[in-house]
């Protein structure tokens, strides 16, 4: 690792932090109509079918989302689009939608060589998107399509890391500084990231560990506690993650794990 190089990438991102100039690709055109639309109180489901029907692949995955078992549970099958959007709702369509988008980022020409970093940064962020939407709807009154996309862009500031490999390859080749760079910058680029796509406050937050570390002294559950809880529930080794500060304010307790546990798995069923 090239000294020089490491601190040459630190100094650019402190100074894009410092301009508020963290910026990703903007998002493909569909779903930039598809918020704008969403946006205006009189857009209908017809409006949004008519959007999603110039995008082939988006289209196909709200009709499958939209027959999954977990919005479909009758097993009743709906093939046109007016018809899934109205089953799912806006707010549905609206998260689909930025999941697409940020997996289409994931997938950006040139970042090849970080394929394996990139799709396991993708296949988390859905996990944590999913158990953040499921802990949510379960536990608290929040809304849980924005505990979804909070889950879904917490780690969009390592997407960012990574789009700077052209410019630093050998440097972002290594693992290690791979690792360094992202737990120092991933959470303030990522909070910049959101801030620019003028996400709510509230999402912004989940990204801010002082705001994540401020939830600590309240007695109120916000998406803060939702997401730092759906990561500890991912962790694989952690045994007690619904004993935390942050799961008792969400009225978290070990007999309702077996229906969150089982409700994740069908929310990433219809998301596969």
């Amino acid at each position: 690792m090239s000294q020089n190089e490491y601190f040459e990438l630190v100094q650019s991102l402190a100074a894009d932090l410092n301009k508020d100039d963290i910026k990703l690709p903007s998002f493909p055109d569909v779903v930039v109509r598809i918020r704008t639309a969403l946006d205006d109180p009189e857009t209908t489901g017809a409006d949004i079918a008519t959007i999603l029907g110039v995008d082939a692949v988006l289209a196909s995955r709200i009709l499958i989302l939209a027959n999954s078992t977990y919005h479909n549970p009758a097993g009743i099958k709906i093939e046109g689009l007016d018809a899934a959007v109205g089953r799912i709702g806006f707010e549905k369509v609206r998260t689909a939608a930025i999941a697409y988008a940020v997996e289409q980022l994931h997938a950006s020409k040139g970042l090849e060589p970080l394929r394996d970093e990139l799709r396991a940064t993708w296949s988390f962020g859905m996990r944590l998107a999913a158990m953040s939407e499921v802990i949510a709807r379960q536990c608290t009154k929040l809304d849980g399509d924005s505990a979804f996309i909070a889950g879904l862009l917490h780690r969009i500031g390592v997407l960012y890391l990574c789009t700077k490999y052209t410019d630093y390859p050998t440097l972002l080749q290594d693992a290690e500084t791979r690792k360094s760079l992202i737990d120092e910058w991933a959470a303030p680029v990522g909070e910049s990231i959101v801030a620019n796509w003028e996400f709510p406050e509230e999402i912004q937050a989940t990204l801010n560990p002082d705001e994540v570390e401020t939830t600590r002294r309240r007695t109120t559950a916000n998406l803060a506690d939702v997401v730092t809880t759906a990561k500890l529930s991912l962790n694989g080794g952690e045994n007690t993650w619904y004993e935390t500060d942050e799961a008792k304010r969400l009225e978290l307790t070990e007999e309702k794990v077996p229906a969150i546990m089982e409700l994740y798995k069908e929310k990433l069923d219809s998301l596969a």
